[in-house]
């Protein structure tokens, strides 16, 4: 029963970071306080009482409407909330003896889902944010791999340049570039490679069916940012198996 309660209690803290989140990701790109205004309803404008913020539960509750309109409440906010409880469960209880690295990740998996909600949203990934997500790398790298500090330091930069001399001859988002830096500084050579990958992949795998149903253009935006995170995330927590699959390649 404790051991019930405990789990429970951790998933809803990851719940209510992942509510804070969501309120960054859509007011720091448009230089709105996270602060003032209190949340509202974007359809009517309706100021929400505290049992109208209740991760979950209050979309559950209100059947994804809001209480005064009764317009629907777009289905990020339940994805964001519940996906951050079971990140944040996923790493209490893999990383609890690492807990540095536990506390680098859960760092790691709020900035991608506030970059996720602002692709999502404005097709914009701060510069500000990006900033801070390079900081946070970088102090993240040097606690946790010191001996390889300048390798990753390196591949970042690599990767970085490499980006940015496609993206003059390429369409592709300047905040992508950046983004694919700091990921080439957080997982290294070949892992980076492993994440572009799977990014490339699981985004041709939504393009692709909404492109043959014609209910989009090829040439139609989709935000990038969320299958870069994914690809990251996968060979992050994958490491050790994609690292023995690139020796054998090798």
């Amino acid at each position: 029963m404790l051991t019930s309660v405990f789990i429970l209690l951790i998933w809803l803290t990851g719940c209510c970071l992942g509510s804070f989140l969501m309120v960054v990701g859509l007011r720091v790109p448009i230089h709105q306080s996270i602060v003032l205004p209190r949340s509202y309803c974007p359809n009517c404008h309706q100021t929400l009482h505290f049992f109208e913020l209740l991760p979950v539960v209050s979309y559950l509750f209100q059947k994804g409407r809001c209480r005064n309109c009764h317009q629907p409440i777009s289905i990020l906010h339940l994805l964001t909330e519940s996906l951050m409880g079971f990140m944040f469960l996923f790493i209490f209880y893999t990383y609890y003896l690492n807990p540095i690295e536990g506390l680098f990740l859960i760092g790691l998996a709020s900035f991608s889902l506030v970059f996720t909600i602002s692709d999502i949203y404005y097709q914009l990934l701060p510069d500000y944010l990006m900033s801070l997500f390079l900081l946070w790398v970088i102090a993240g790298q040097f606690f946790l791999h010191s001996q390889q500090f300048y390798t990753y330091l390196l591949c970042g930069l690599g990767f970085f340049i490499f980006f940015y001399l496609l993206y003059q001859f390429y369409p592709i988002g300047g905040g992508d570039v950046k983004l694919l830096g700091i990921i080439g500084l957080l997982l290294g050579y070949p892992l980076t490679l492993t994440a572009i990958m799977i990014a490339c992949f699981s985004a041709l795998l939504i393009h692709l069916p909404l492109v043959l149903s014609k209910k989009i253009t090829f040439r139609h935006h989709i935000p990038f940012a969320p299958f870069i995170f994914f690809g990251t995330f996968s060979a992050y927590f994958l490491q050790e198996i994609l690292s023995d699959w690139w020796l054998v390649l090798s």
